[in-house]
């Protein structure tokens, strides 16, 4: 009787793409801990279980594969949550920083800043990538929560204020520097949701200074 093959492609695929992915995985480790130039081929195919072959058969080169492992990071730290939509201007500013320098101050975004610095030169798509598809995705999201507060009149419209989405940029860009440049200078960092609120809150008042909130009438 001959067998039935229904549904075999389909496992088979499932049993490549799982394959696929704990390769992306383990090239993540070494990409990591050595860079680019530092990982070895050999050492992520031994690791597997298996010979280089077993990679060129998923994918065609170290740099396909180095992309892959960015792809997959980029996907984590993804922006997919919705602006705050609860408090006042001030405190739904002071929401939003908040999550995104906690979402920044991971391991995996930290990673892929460190390799951005490390192998900007080499793979200029790589800073590109990570700004299209998280920094930017942030500016976008927070000028849409920024054009809403203006809409509503919780924050006063100036002559000379900058667009929205300028202003986004830099609102986040104020949230991250001290930060930032902390960690890259590899001083002591307190990045506890404590100290990352505070520091969201000071941001958030320094910009809203230049920005400007609507008083409030005296009744």
């Amino acid at each position: 009787m001959p067998r039935n093959l229904d549904g075999e492609a389909p496992r088979r695929g499932i049993k490549r793409e799982e394959r696929r992915c704990a390769i992306v995985t383990i090239a993540q480790r070494h990409f990591a801990e050595h860079g680019f130039g530092g990982a070895s081929m050999s050492a992520i195919a031994a690791e597997i279980g298996g010979s280089k072959a077993t990679l060129w058969a998923y994918f065609q080169s170290k740099e396909d594969l180095f992309a892959a492992a960015l792809s997959a990071w980029l996907d984590e730290i993804e922006p997919r949550s919705v602006a705050p939509s609860q408090g006042d201007a001030r405190q739904r500013l002071i929401d939003y920083c908040t999550a995104f320098m906690s979402a920044m101050l991971t391991p995996v975004a930290e990673t892929i800043f460190r390799l951005i610095v490390a192998e900007g030169q080499r793979f200029p798509e790589l800073g590109r990538a990570y700004y299209r598809r998280v920094l930017l995705a942030h500016h976008l999201m927070l000028s849409e929560l920024l054009e809403g507060q203006l809409r509503a009149g919780r924050l006063l419209p100036r002559s000379r204020a900058p667009s929205s989405l300028r202003a986004a940029e830099q609102l986040l860009e104020i949230c991250m520097c001290r930060l930032l440049v902390r960690r890259v200078c590899g001083l002591e960092l307190d990045s506890s949701a404590d100290a990352i609120a505070r520091e969201a809150a000071e941001a958030v008042d320094m910009f809203l200074h230049g920005y400007g909130s609507r008083p409030r009438r005296a009744r």
